[in-house]
């Protein structure tokens, strides 16, 4: 909780003579334009499975923000930008823009044949003459000026004039070929998207709603899927490795694990399968009093460890204490970010994390052998939890594997569950 009384750590910074000034620091914009970028991702996918776009899959920061892959085995190359300020127009004097198409020349160089279509993606529009515009300047600064001129031009010495010049100008900023721009231009589009304002509010409102029978979803599930889904474009657009590929993959030619190169594609049936799980109505239990008590960790540890030694785990007992202790201070935090919500909350994850360790307990039960029940208990619960965090989000209140585990070690610390050799006495007198 914030204290309205606490002085700000160190001031602000870069102050001059105590004085307003501008930050330097553009961390918090680039979070934002890095979210952004992660929601055009979204409303490309929603394209490809309402049918807008011809579209078999889309693969995230790889060769350029993204390149969508059509039925035909050409592909879109795409470029995302973002413009804070207000009213802005891309003009040939920006930056920004000069780049994007510099970043298409290079991959018209290389797989022009490839290649249908480049494609401009922006909260901001191109800059677009009024009828009554005279200033030849003003003209040929106009990005879309150029584009028709060239789409109807049949070779770069026919480009009209003035804006001959404007591909001229152009030409020296990207430093490529005249053909090979003329060509990216012929190809380019552009695409306004939602505004920086409201972005979220767009995605839920708007986006999430055009999906596969996601019409009739409720205000709350919308925004939870328009997470669900901007987390699966932002895991793409990182590099990663799981699994056993993780452990042992062979190298690209440019160093990385080729399972880092597959994992930025993502399929339409990967964001269906997605989809379908967060559609799909989760089990949930009746509040039943009071659960979770937080705050206890140290009080629970001796019972905890005399239980996981009973059940010959005592060498697991390090680790899913350090979970106890992490999700309770976790679980208090969000206690205080969600005040209304939290004891529901709570009693959801208390029910659902006790009933499947009973059930797997009551599995294993008859095992013969009792030195490896435990293990074999820890294992399956372990195993469940991943499951649940990774396939039923909506069920677990979109908590992790490791909370999970930590909620797991606290029941048992309560004496709520045992690991298969329940103590001969527990601190009740049961």
């Amino acid at each position: 909780m914030q204290d309205g009384n606490r002085p700000i750590a160190l001031g602000i910074p870069d102050q001059v003579d105590g004085l307003a000034t501008a930050p330097t620091d553009r961390g918090d914009e680039m979070q934002e334009r890095l979210r952004y970028q992660w929601s055009i991702g979204v409303c490309l996918l929603a394209q490809g499975l309402v049918g807008i776009r011809d579209m078999r899959a889309l693969w995230c920061e790889h060769h350029d923000d993204y390149l969508i892959e059509l039925s035909s085995g050409q592909y879109v190359a795409v470029q995302v930008k973002t413009d804070s300020r207000e009213n802005i127009r891309w003009r040939w004097s920006e930056e920004a823009l000069v780049e994007s198409i510099a970043r298409f020349c290079v991959l018209e160089q290389k797989h022009g044949d490839a290649i249908a279509s480049f494609e401009f993606q922006s909260n901001a529009a191109p800059y677009i003459p009024a009828s009554s515009t005279e200033s030849e300047q003003r003209q040929v600064s106009s990005p879309m000026r150029l584009v028709e001129c060239c789409q109807r031009a049949a070779d770069v010495s026919s480009i009209e004039a003035p804006y001959d010049k404007a591909f001229k100008a152009l030409l020296a900023k990207t430093g490529s070929g005249d053909e090979c721009l003329f060509n990216v231009l012929r190809k380019l589009e552009f695409l306004q998207g939602p505004s920086l304002r409201g972005l979220d509010d767009s995605m839920s409102g708007r986006v999430v709603p055009m999906l596969p029978d996601c019409s009739a979803l409720p205000a709350v599930r919308c925004c939870q899927l328009r997470d669900d889904l901007i987390s699966l474009v932002q895991g793409a657009c990182h590099l990663k490795s799981e699994g056993l590929d993780g452990v042992l993959d062979y190298i690209a030619s440019n160093g990385r694990p080729q399972s880092v190169l597959r994992g930025k594609c993502l399929t339409l049936d990967v964001a269906k399968a997605r989809i379908a799980s967060m559609r799909q109505p989760s089990f949930r239990f009746v509040y039943s009093g009071p659960s979770l008590p937080l705050a206890d960790a140290a009080g629970r540890s001796g019972v905890l460890q005399r239980k996981m030694r009973n059940a010959y785990i005592l060498g697991q007992y390090e680790g899913l204490q350090m979970r106890v202790e992490s999700a309770e201070q976790h679980l208090l935090g969000r206690a205080l970010n969600e005040p209304e919500e939290f004891e529901n909350i709570a009693a959801q994850l208390q029910a659902v994390v006790l009933t499947e360790c009973k059930d797997i307990e009551a599995l294993n039960s008859s095992h013969p052998d009792e030195k490896r029940r435990g293990s074999l208990i820890y294992q399956e619960i372990l195993k469940r939890m991943t499951g649940l965090a990774k396939d039923e989000p909506a069920q677990v209140c979109r908590e992790s594997k490791d909370t999970l585990m930590g909620i797991a070690g606290m029941l048992s610390g309560e004496c709520r569950f045992a690991w298969g050799l329940p103590l001969e006495e527990d601190d009740h007198g049961a």
